[in-house]
């Protein structure tokens, strides 16, 4: 099977972005990169704002101040193709599994042979091909989830956000679903931002993690993972790395 191409060419950058709502200061002039095919996690402690953080990255709320830049250019959803997978299903009833992750390319306005493609390519990789005939009510919670992650890896965006994608599935669907996640990402090279509150899961996954602090929330710390894959968690150093995470997320 042909890997798909990569979209990055440069890599993201976030420069003093600041969201007030009214006088609520939540994201406090917060600065940070990422690199072109990066998978980039992001973690901090309950109600820091990552949700606000991820919403303004991926320009469904404004910023209040501060830039955004893609490829050197301010992020504009309608020039830059940034896909989004959030914490819940959000798959159209109406349409099969096939039809649901065909729906981002189609938007895009992808000629129809490559969408094709493109289509059997990813459901192949998620192993979802067997029931590309199926309405999302005939799936499962976790075959739903990936129809999500296949949807949005299909359009080939220049920055994927993902808002704790797994959160709501048991620990052994999650561990079965990160793996697939990486072998993804490593196969198609996109440029990924993810939130989770698992620690574990963030060093599992990234390249890089960057810890949030509390509301106004900033940056407080900037890890390099570098680990070889697949990680083992009982690692020493995986184990080592986790705890410094977990050291710099308290704030008592």
């Amino acid at each position: 099977m042909n890997s798909m191409p990569a979209r990055n060419e440069e890599g993201i950058v976030v420069e003093n972005l600041t969201k007030k709502f009214g006088e609520l200061l939540v994201l406090d002039n917060i600065n940070f990169s990422v690199r072109p095919g990066e998978l980039l996690s992001i973690v901090g402690p309950t109600g820091c704002g990552k949700t606000t953080f991820m919403n303004t990255l991926a320009k469904l709320t404004p910023a209040t101040a501060g830039s955004i830049r893609i490829r050197g250019e301010e992020a504009d959803p309608g020039k830059h193709n940034i896909a989004y997978v959030f914490q819940e299903a959000t798959s159209l009833p109406w349409r099969t599994v096939r039809d649901n992750i065909a729906f981002g390319m189609q938007l895009k306005k992808l000629p129809k042979p490559e969408l094709e493609k493109r289509l059997d390519e990813i459901l192949e990789m998620v192993g979802l091909a067997d029931c590309a005939h199926l309405y999302p009510n005939q799936i499962s919670a976790s075959m739903e989830q990936r129809l999500a992650v296949a949807r949005a890896f299909a359009t080939q965006p220049d920055l994927l956000l993902m808002d704790e994608p797994y959160g709501q599935l048991d620990v052994k669907l999650r561990y079965y679903l990160e793996d697939e996640l990486v072998r993804l990402w490593q196969k198609l090279k996109i440029t990924v931002v993810f939130v989770t509150h698992n620690i574990e899961e963030a060093v599992y996954l990234a390249d890089r993690i960057l810890i949030l602090s509390n509301k106004p929330t900033t940056v407080k710390g900037d890890i390099e993972v570098n680990l070889p894959r697949p990680r083992n968690y009982l690692d020493p150093e995986f184990m080592a790395i986790r705890k410094t995470v977990t050291d710099m997320i308290r704030w008592w």
